[in-house]
């Protein structure tokens, strides 16, 4: 069930992404994440008070406190992706995303059998080659890129270990507190850069589809940490990129690379690995 929930949030998250992705070819990024966002805490707000079983303050605040992690991961994605190639930040972003909650639930007296603990290691490389794409600019910045790859998962690592301290009674009210955070930053941003937060008509129903696709993998994901270990949960949906990949494939017939079809076939061994184990 636990992990049946998190691969679910991982194909949610790998299809927004894409959508996301498109989106964003078509118009900045400030106006695809405020629509997206706001349509995320309209859906959420209205199926909160029919899913949860009770409201909860301090499990609202803990969303709110997620939140601001997630946007700062994102805000430093986004700048590593700018600065430098690909290639560097995603696997980065990726495995470090992966690595610290996986560490913090061990270390918080969460208990790994030995064929877990074997598919952790081999889905953390799969999740390296898989988020690896192909880029021939030069790399001016390496040091600074690196360093913003590492924190931005960081910042989302601390995203699923903060959202993580809430109750299963209280979902999804978490994540209406984490998508009111977010709405309100980026309104703030796109008023303070003159920005229109509605996106052009060719990028509207993408932003519509990450929005609903996003916010349905957060509250899966968090209803697959309420019921299961932080350790393996976080590792299954940071397979993500994987979905994305896929779907780049299949839509838009982009050549998957032998370190991605690597990374394929790895995840698929991972994935197995973890669940019998």
């Amino acid at each position: 069930m636990v992990a049946s929930l998190a691969l679910l949030g991982a194909v949610f998250y790998g299809i927004g992404d894409f959508l996301g992705g498109r989106a964003t070819q078509k118009t900045s990024v400030i106006p695809i994440l405020a629509t997206s966002h706001l349509i995320g805490l309209f859906a959420v707000a209205v199926a909160a008070p029919i899913m949860a079983t009770r409201f909860d303050g301090s499990d609202f605040f803990l969303g709110v406190a997620a939140s601001g992690f997630g946007l700062f991961g994102l805000a430093l994605f986004y700048q590593a992706l700018a600065r430098g190639p690909m290639v560097v930040a995603a696997p980065v972003t990726a495995v470090t995303c992966a690595v610290l909650p996986f560490f913090w639930g061990l270390g918080f007296g969460e208990k790994l059998s030995r064929w877990q603990i074997i598919g952790v290691f081999i889905g953390l490389v799969s999740i390296f080659l898989v988020s690896s794409v192909t880029s021939r600019r030069k790399i001016d910045f390496l040091p600074r890129v690196l360093v913003e790859a590492l924190l931005a998962g960081i910042g989302f690592a601390a995203f699923y270990i903060v959202i993580n301290q809430t109750e299963a009674a209280t979902a999804p009210w978490p994540i209406v507190g984490s998508r009111l955070l977010s709405v309100i930053v980026t309104l703030a941003i796109g008023g303070f850069l003159s920005y229109s937060i509605w996106p052009p008509p060719g990028a509207r129903l993408l932003a519509l589809g990450l929005g609903v696709f996003d916010t349905a993998a957060n509250v899966v994901v968090l209803a697959a940490l309420n019921r299961g270990m932080l350790s393996l949960v976080t590792v299954l949906v940071s397979f993500h990129p994987a979905i994305t990949v896929l779907l780049a494939r299949v839509v838009l017939n982009e050549r998957i690379t032998s370190r991605q079809l690597l990374g394929l076939g790895g995840a698929i061994i991972a994935i197995s690995l973890i669940v019998v184990g």
